[in-house]
């Protein structure tokens, strides 16, 4: 599957979610940041062009995971998973 394919996938499970869950105040919060961040890098710094996305940016309770991470199994509804792949582009974004 290419990029622009996973990515399109991605963005309809999303939309898909959120139609089926109209209660869910994340899951459309969910794909509007998967619309913002989807194949941006994620930088420590300003964010210098469309390319990039600050982490400055990104809300309060968040965690940037890269392939591989290991991450604890705690939920928390209110923060932003991006997951990144090995460049540091983000490809999806979930909340828990």
């Amino acid at each position: 599957m290419s990029s622009n394919e996973e990515q399109t996938f991605t963005r309809l499970v999303n939309e898909q979610r959120a139609q089926n869950n109209p209660a869910s105040t994340n899951t459309v919060s969910e794909a509007e940041w998967h619309t913002k961040l989807s194949g941006k890098k994620i930088v420590d710094g300003q964010a210098h062009s469309v390319d990039t996305f600050s982490k400055q940016d990104l809300p309060e309770k968040h965690r940037v995971i890269p392939p591989g991470t290991l991450v604890t199994m705690d939920h928390h509804p209110d923060r932003l998973n991006v997951h990144v792949d090995e460049q540091g582009n983000a490809t999806h974004v979930t909340f828990g």
